[in-house]
């Protein structure tokens, strides 16, 4: 009850808000600018390269990862007791 409140309170207050005066035009220095030189995009392709290099490598010690852990996990899925323990709790009950 309170939240509803309290969104109701901020929408209230928020709706009485007076907007700042946009100017609907480009000041004149703006208009006047030349546009930007691009620059050369080999720098750009070539760090996005190294980031799909270390991506893969990442991959693959998270793969190397799960691998392990599932391993550790199959081995904790064995028998706690061996036959011959299960037997002999068997007769002391």
């Amino acid at each position: 009850m309170r939240v509803l409140a309290m969104i109701t309170a901020f929408g209230l207050v928020a709706a009485c808000t007076d907007l700042p005066d946009v100017p609907e035009t480009a000041e004149p220095w703006a208009l006047a600018a030349d546009y930007p030189v691009p620059g050369p995009l080999t720098p750009l392709a070539q760090e996005t390269a190294a980031k799909a290099a270390a991506e893969d490598e990442t991959s693959e010690q998270l793969e190397a990862r799960a691998a392990g852990l599932r391993a550790r996990a199959a081995g904790l899925r064995a028998p706690v007791m061996t036959d011959a323990e299960r037997a002999r709790l068997a007769q002391t009950q």
